[in-house]
């Protein structure tokens, strides 16, 4: 069979041996007479699986032991409520930066809960570039600033986090998760950044007493 070389935005081709090995333990993973699909995720074969995958996402990522990895359902659609529901929690401010349709609609989730506030956009010109902002323009007593590191539908991309000063800066990486280290040795590039589920525990102390949506608090 001739296979087909896809590099889509979204699903995109995987390694032949990943396949093979996914459809031959697909009936019966590593003698354990089930599929993961079947098998409890209580279970101690199911727990080594999530902790192995934990353990790799740390070491390929180059997460450090003081953030949590979660792994949560919904979506990033999903988590533009989570993330709001669970940091807009001390002044009920947030600041945005528009550069495509994904944080637009993560701003626009915001704004439901919260004191939203779009800090810069380039919708002027169809999300073409990424606006430059300095961290005089964001809200001293905003509980986090937002950014979506990489825009699929337009093709731009943070090469250079945005200076946030001293607030909080969470990023939206699902389009680009696993490309590069989450945590390079670099001060500049990752001291502050929280990536997609990776959030500091420091954060998720004051959680919203009134948030009513059990799953979406982290």
């Amino acid at each position: 069979m001739a296979r087909v070389y896809n590099f889509s935005a979204g699903p995109s081709m995987l390694p032949e041996a990943v396949l093979k090995t996914a459809a031959d333990e697909m009936l019966d993973y590593q003698g354990s007479g089930q599929s993961v699909m079947e098998m409890s995720h209580r279970s101690k074969t199911y727990d080594k699986i999530i902790k192995d995958a934990e353990a790799l996402l740390r070491e390929i990522m180059n997460i450090p032991d003081n953030y949590k990895v979660m792994f949560l359902q919904g979506g990033g659609s999903t988590q533009f409520a989570m993330v709001a529901l669970n940091f807009m929690n001390k002044n009920n401010k947030a600041d945005y930066i528009i550069t495509g349709q994904w944080a637009k609609k993560a701003y626009k989730e915001a704004a439901r809960y919260g004191d939203a506030k779009a800090v810069a956009s380039s919708e002027d010109k169809t999300f073409s570039y990424i606006p430059k902002t300095d961290k005089s323009m964001f809200r001293e007593d905003a509980d986090y600033v937002y950014i979506c590191m990489n825009n699929t539908i337009y093709g731009t991309v943070y090469h250079e986090l945005p200076d946030t000063g001293d607030i909080p800066l969470i990023a939206d990486i699902s389009s680009c998760i696993l490309s590069e280290p989450a945590f390079p040795q670099h001060r500049h590039r990752g001291c502050r950044v929280h990536p997609d589920h990776h959030q500091y525990r420091e954060l998720c102390q004051p959680l919203l007493d009134h948030v009513h949506h059990f799953w979406l608090r982290v």
